[in-house]
């Protein structure tokens, strides 16, 4: 690999080589403004030949521009300098975990599925974006000498526009880590061939071997498609079954008959690591990252062993206690025996979907006695309030095993708690509680059940403030009074021209940003409706 690299591209400083290929090259840099180590990847490929592989490069600076997890690479800027395209990304100053694998064969199955953890938090983000990695392999995990662990690599992603670049029928991927949907056309595949990708991942962790041959042949391909594999406890005694089970979950050659969404994988995972002390496994973790030579892991206990041999000792004195419990819990009592004295009360709430999934905001129901003097909450009356469809699903399960329920795209959602039972003939509060919405609401309890719906977040956009500069792309400096147009009623207009009450949230915002002397930049920019403050840093290119 020749040394030779020049001194400065764009903006950045280069200090030096990492890689080099046939498709580009990959440098290390100085950040100018963070001061930081960054990875500039250069696509050195040209002509037409390459044109494909050079809209790919592009998709997934785009891709990444959202991509805002501490669990996925970071992308800094993307720019195109003398008929080169650039993408600037975080330096993760580790290793790739194919490399961890190849020098230790295989890895304690805590330190696995702590990696898995991670791996999972940045899919799960990913996929909330509608973004489907498409693969996913050790070699896209990068491990930091700090024990961080961050998914790169989106060349080959589909977003919630569709795959316009890969043809229909056609195979791209690590073959390897390909379900047999990807291996007939990658472009239709979705989230359920990622959680595949990490399965074998797993697996291969694990075991220091893959499920299947990692060359594809015809062969290969048939066995793939039969789910037919040694299983990891043929291979080691000691992985527990419950990993075995949650592997052969995910890599079933059905798509359907695998895990739906990164959630349920994602539980599974973290009732595992309950167990274990995750804040020693990453030491672990970044200890075996640091050392060039292969590391001797620790013996590796659960944290709570002696408590769980304990609460195999009690649970057979309290299942009597909490069969009860369960049935006082589940309703049962108060619908039989106190019927009398008591009603049920039932809320629901409808609001946008992206509250709870994308913000992850706290949201109960707490129920009060309307005394007018002091107001007492009602005890154990707080709910927190779930998916509709999950509790409808919960409900079918139980009566006749798994099933599907597909239901229609909507852009609100239905939320709805558990029953809480009240006396009867009484006058009563409900405080409903979602991030910083509080609503209040007085209702009375006569003889009946009392159904109650709220839907003050169904439409709710809020005021939005915009806020622009601009810097010379080359030396940084700010650039004085930069022109900022809106797309607003069809027309770029000037931001200062737009009624401050026409910008609201819940909407795609299409904004110019130029300068005397320098070329324009484009932006369309969704915003959700709960965000109300936009900033744009414009870095401008001076004009030839």
């Amino acid at each position: 690999m020749s040394d030779e690299f020049p001194p400065m591209i764009g903006k950045y400083k280069v200090t030096g080589i990492i890689a080099k290929g046939g498709m580009g090259v990959v440098y290390k840099a100085i950040h100018p403004s963070l001061k930081r180590y960054v990875v500039i990847k250069k696509m050195t490929a040209r002509g037409k030949s390459a044109s494909g592989n050079g809209e790919r490069f592009k998709k997934e600076a785009q891709i990444l521009l959202d991509m805002q997890s501490p669990y996925i690479v970071h992308l800094f800027d993307y720019f195109t300098e003398g008929g080169y395209r650039y993408m600037v990304e975080e330096l993760v100053d580790g290793a790739a975990l194919d490399k961890l694998i190849e020098k230790q064969t295989a890895l304690p199955v805590p330190v696995a599925m702590l990696i898995m953890q991670d791996a999972c938090y940045a899919l799960k983000f990913a996929h909330s974006k509608d973004i489907v990695h498409r693969d996913i392999k050790p070699g896209n995990i990068l491990i930091s000498k700090r024990g961080e662990i961050k998914l790169a690599d989106f060349g080959i992603a589909s977003d919630a526009d569709g795959d316009t670049i890969t043809q229909s029928g056609v195979a791209l991927g690590t073959p390897a880590y390909m379900p047999p949907e990807q291996f007939e056309d990658t472009a239709s595949v979705d989230r359920r061939a990622d959680i595949y990708a990490l399965g074998i991942m797993l697996y291969e962790m694990i075991t220091g071997t893959k499920p299947y041959p990692g060359t594809f042949s015809v062969e290969t391909l048939n066995t793939i498609k039969k789910g037919k594999y040694i299983s990891p406890r043929a291979l080691d005694k000691t992985i527990p079954l419950s990993v075995c089970r949650l592997i052969h979950k995910m890599i079933r050659p059905k798509a359907n008959s695998r895990f739906q969404s990164i959630d349920g994988v994602l539980r599974h995972v973290k009732s595992y690591l309950s167990h274990y002390d995750t804040h020693e496994l990453r030491v672990q973790i970044a200890k075996s990252v640091y050392t060039s030579k292969t590391y001797d892991f620790p013996a590796i206990e659960p944290k709570d062993k002696v408590r769980r041999l304990v609460t195999r000792i009690v649970l057979a004195a309290v299942c009597a206690g909490a069969a009860f419990t369960f049935s006082w819990r589940a309703g049962a009592v108060h619908r039989s025996i106190l019927s009398p004295w008591y009603a049920a009360v039932s809320v629901q709430m409808e609001m946008p979907k992206s509250l709870l999934n994308v913000m992850d905001l706290p949201s109960q129901a707490v129920f009060f006695e309307n005394d007018n003097a002091d107001i007492p909450e009602i005890k154990g009356s707080r709910r927190i309030f779930i998916k509709e469809e999950e509790r409808f699903l919960n409900r079918l399960k139980t009566r006749f095993g798994k099933l599907k329920v597909d239901r229609p795209a909507a852009k609100n959602q239905l939320y709805v708690m558990k029953d809480v039972f009240v006396r009867k003939n009484a006058d009563y509060r409900l405080k409903v509680v979602v991030g910083p919405y509080v609503w209040w609401k007085s209702f009375s309890v006569a003889d009946e059940n009392v159904s109650i719906k709220c839907d003050f977040l169904k439409n709710t956009t809020r005021n939005l403030k915009i806020r622009v500069d601009a810097y010379d792309s080359v030396t940084a400096e700010k650039i004085p009074s930069p022109v900022v147009l809106l797309s607003y009623k069809g027309k770029w207009t000037a931001l200062e021209k737009i009624p401050e009450t026409a910008l609201r949230s819940a909407a795609v915002w299409k904004i110019k940003v130029f300068a005397e002397g320098y070329s324009e930049e484009t932006y369309s920019l969704l915003i959700d409706w709960y965000q109300d403050d936009l900033i744009v840093s414009a870095a401008l290119r001076r004009a030839d």
